[in-house]
């Protein structure tokens, strides 16, 4: 099996919630599996090693509103790279607020914009009250894929290419069920958790894009948990989501 390159994209700013944990499980498995890996930490000043080399896995994580702005424009110069990628196969995971980077442009709340990177129809709006909170259940491919909303923005617009189809939980904003986005290897969802160890059928699908003859099947106790999970949420009461 070849070895497989991947790309931590900003870890000094993009490591709220825990999201770091997306890295170690995927690392985890393909070790546990015999695949050799190569980590490359890509610092604010580095130039992102997409640019000029093949990567197999590029991740981006959540961070605050600031940190977010300065990213964007960290980010603006390698705008075509990206969007090639995001047409490729070559696979991509962005969570949480990492998502709207992407998009128009993010509308603070004194209605100044903050330019996006262009590269999805959609754009987000802050807002200064209390945070989003949500459990959540969507789906993908027949997949139900759980997670958690920490938000201080919604996005809107255009989503003809989204990721999840809301099963409980808001889509990209509350009036909608579309959540994320999703095209080639691309995908960026609000969702956080971290989504790879929350969901493992998810995780082994995104492995074996990675590595077609990677065979391990989830092991049970994770099953047991994200089998628990899904269950826990089918009862309302159990989603306390809202401001």
């Amino acid at each position: 099996m070849k070895k497989i390159v991947i790309e931590v994209l900003y870890p000094e700013y993009c490591n709220l919630y825990g999201d770091r944990g997306n890295l170690s499980c995927l690392l985890y498995k393909l070790r546990q599996a015999g695949v050799e890996t190569e980590v490359i930490e890509t610092g604010l000043f580095d130039v992102p090693a997409f640019v000029d080399r093949p990567v197999d896995f590029l991740y981006m994580g959540p961070c605050t509103e600031r940190q977010q702005e300065e990213i964007i424009r960290r980010l603006h110069p390698y705008r075509d790279a990206l969007a090639a990628r995001m047409q490729s196969e070559a696979v991509t995971l962005a969570t949480g607020n990492a998502l709207e980077m992407f998009g128009e442009y993010i509308l603070r709340p004194d209605e100044s914009r903050v330019e996006g990177l262009n590269l999805m129809p959609m754009h987000a709006k802050r807002f200064n009250r209390l945070r989003h909170n949500e459990l959540c259940v969507g789906e993908f491919e027949g997949m139900k894929i759980t997670g958690f909303k920490n938000q201080l923005s919604h996005t809107y617009g255009n989503n003809p290419n989204p990721f999840l189809q809301m099963q409980t939980g808001t889509g990209i904003n509350p009036e909608v069920k579309q959540e994320g986005w999703h095209t080639g290897g691309f995908f960026a969802t609000y969702l956080i958790g971290p989504l790879l160890p929350l969901n493992p059928p998810f995780t082994a699908y995104l492995l074996r894009r990675l590595v077609p003859e990677y065979q391990a099947a989830p092991m049970p106790f994770e099953m047991e948990a994200y089998h628990r999970r899904l269950e826990e949420l089918k009862d309302p009461a159990v989603n306390h989501g809202g401001h």
